[in-house]
């Protein structure tokens, strides 16, 4: 029986504060449960994990529609937000909104996109190429359902329909030049080149966005020259590359993309 007590929870702010339950008393019997004490403390730091460097804790997410289907309906309206019509204020990959307007359609495009990356995973796989963190979480990712997922997977499955859209178009302009670089022995070597264009793509990455120009050479090598966004002499570019072959002196560099080997410009490079 306890006579007389009291419990005090003290709290402690600041990073790192730990609370403490302080509890006191007097009273008959033996033992904490039957109240035979004086003070007791607990500290609620003990009853957890002490983390450290090779513990890593995440927040678990379930939702009841596919997050690759959300991203590809979040994609498609930030496409169309010039068009002249009402759209809706989308600020998070988890709206509310997105649940409503996912259309059949978006599945079917994350299916694809689920499709397209498991083949080149396993493609990767029979090669035996070693797997990067991003990799790995794509390989995750793809073969799930896309309705539990940890938080951390949230910026990946925003940007896969860019990327997928980057990767096809990617394929379809390598698809007619060499596979490997021809007449090229060293990985680097400063040479005057003719240019031929071929196409432009768009790299929007968090930090920065570029735009690739993608010429192939007299060996039928892809060349790539790749211009910050911001820079203000690009729309000079665009209108040097779009109308004539081009012929620069520089340093190139022979660098591999999912199998294709291509050479890349030094961006400090001079028209001849």
């Amino acid at each position: 029986m306890i006579n007389s007590g009291s419990i005090t929870n003290n709290i402690t702010t600041g990073y790192g504060a730990t609370p403490t339950i302080s509890i006191s008393g007097s009273g008959g019997g033996g033992g904490f449960l039957s109240g035979g004490f004086s003070a007791q403390s607990i500290n609620l730091g003990n009853l957890e994990f002490e983390f450290n460097d090779d513990v890593k804790k995440y927040e678990v997410y379930e939702i009841s529609q596919d997050l690759l289907a959300l991203s590809v309906c979040w994609e498609r309206y930030r496409k169309s937000r010039d068009e002249y019509k009402p759209h809706p204020t989308i600020t998070k990959l988890l709206d509310s909104e997105l649940f409503r307007l996912v259309s059949e359609d978006d599945i079917a495009q994350a299916n694809v996109i689920r499709d397209y990356y498991s083949k080149k995973i396993m493609v990767l796989k029979l090669k035996n190429e070693g797997f990067t963190s991003f990799r790995e979480d794509l390989n995750t990712f793809i073969h799930s359902d896309g309705k539990m997922f940890r938080e951390n997977m949230m910026p990946l499955a925003y940007r896969l329909p860019e990327f997928y859209e980057y990767d096809v178009e990617f394929e379809k302009m390598s698809f007619d030049y060499n596979r490997e670089v021809k007449r090229m022995d060293q990985p680097y070597m400063v040479d005057t080149k003719q240019l031929t264009f071929v196409k432009q793509l768009l790299v929007n990455k968090k930090r920065y966005k570029r735009k690739e120009y993608w010429f192939s050479d007299r060996s039928n090598n892809l060349v790539n020259i790749d211009i910050d966004t911001s820079n203000p002499l690009i729309s000079l570019m665009d209108m040097v590359v779009n109308k004539n072959d081009i012929t620069i002196n520089g340093r190139f560099k022979k660098c591999t993309r999912d199998g294709n080997e291509f050479i890349k410009v030094n961006n400090k490079f001079t028209f001849v």
